[in-house]
C-alpha cells in the first residue's frame, strides 16, 4: 500500500488542491503535515470539503521539513504502509506516476525511485524514457519504501531545510541501497527564482534565494560534505560550493546581507559537525 505525503508551509491553497487532485485516486491515503502555516483554516476547509481519505497533522509551528517527513513515515508505520510518496506542497504529480513506478518495485535493494524534473523557470525538453541509477535526487515524488526509511535512521531533523533530500539519499547509498530516476515520470519543479547569466561565454544560472535560505545551505553543505566525504563526489561537491558563492557575489541582489548570513552558516556547519559528533 501506497501512503503519499505532502509538507505544507504557508501553500497557495488553489495549488495545493491541484497537487492533491492530481495524486488522490493513485494511492491509498494521503496525508498533509503544516508546519504551522498561517492559512491552515483555509487548507482545512479546502482539504476537508474535497477528499475524505485525507489526514492533516498540525504542528502549531515551523518544525522544518525533515520532522515532517519523518511524521509522515512514523505514521505510514503505524497504519502499516509500505511505501511512501514524498511531495512538495506545489508539485503537480502527473498522473502515470504510481503506475510507472509500480513496475520497478521489485528491484533489488530499492531505496528510492524518482522522477525526472526539470525547472519549470526555463525552458527544457525531456525525451529520456530511461530508468538511471542516480546518486542523488529531490524529496519530491519520490517513492521510498517504509523499511529502507527506517534502516537509514530516517531524516536528519538537525538540517531543517535544504540538504534533507541530499543527505537521505547519501544515507540509503551508505547502506547499500539504489536510487531509480525512472524517465517516464517527468516532474516540473521550481528551484528558487532563477535567472541565466553570461561572462565571457560562460554561462550561470542564479537562484536568488533568501539570506535565510542561503544560511541554511551553507550550513548543511558544510555538514553534508564532512559527513558523507567516503560515498560522495567531493571534489564536485567543493566544486559547486565555491561557485555557489561566486554566483551570489557577482549576480544576486542583497549581497551583503546574504554573504553575512552564508559565512555564519560556514560557521555553524561546522559547529553542526562538532556536536552531532558528541552526541554519537
Amino acid at each position: 500500500m501506497i501512503l503519499a505525503g505532502i509538507t505544507l508551509f504557508n501553500p497557495d491553497v488553489a495549488r495545493l488542491e491541484e497537487n492533491i487532485s492530481s495524486i488522490y485516486g493513485q494511492v491509498d491515503r494521503v496525508i498533509c503535515v503544516d508546519n504551522g502555516s498561517d492559512n491552515i483554516k483555509s487548507i482545512e476547509d479546502c482539504v476537508l470539503k474535497n477528499w475524505k481519505n485525507i489526514t492533516i497533522i498540525k504542528n502549531g509551528k515551523n518544525e522544518g521539513i525533515a520532522k515532517a517527513l519523518n511524521q509522515m513515515f512514523e505514521f505510514a508505520i503505524e497504519q502499516q504502509y509500505e511505501y511512501v510518496l514524498t511531495l512538495d506542497q506545489d508539485s503537480v504529480c502527473p498522473d502515470n506516476i504510481i503506475e510507472e513506478y509500480n513496475k520497478y518495485l521489485d528491484e533489488h535493494k530499492l531505496g528510492s525511485l524518482c522522477p525526472q524534473c526539470v525547472d519549470r523557470n526555463f525552458k527544457s525538453e525531456l525525451n529520456n524514457e530511461d530508468v538511471i541509477e542516480v546518486d542523488k535526487c529531490i524529496t519530491s515524488a519520490s517513492l521510498v519504501p517504509v523499511s529502507a526509511w527506517n534502516d537509514v535512521g530516517g531524516f536528519n531533523e538537525e538540517l531543517f531545510i535544504d540538504f534533507v533530500d541530499h543527505d537521505f539519499c547519501a544515507k540509503l547509498k551508505e547502506h547499500g541501497y539504489r536510487i531509480l530516476q525512472i524517465g517516464s515520470v517527468k516532474l516540473s519543479h521550481e528551484l528558487g527564482k532563477g535567472k541565466k547569466y553570461s561572462i565571457l561565454g560562460v554561462k550561470f544560472t542564479a537562484l536568488n534565494h533568501s539570506a535565510m535560505r542561503k544560511y541554511y545551505m551553507v550550513r548543511n553543505w558544510i555538514y553534508y560534505m564532512n559527513e558523507h566525504k567516503d560515498i560522495i563526489n567531493l571534489k564536485a561537491e567543493k566544486k559547486s560550493y565555491r561557485l555557489f558563492f561566486f554566483k551570489t557575489l557577482i549576480f544576486e541582489d542583497d549581497k551583503l546581507k546574504k554573504m553575512k548570513q552564508m559565512l555564519k552558516g560556514r560557521r555553524d556547519g561546522i559547529e553542526l559537525i562538532r556536536r552531532i559528533h558528541e552526541i554519537k
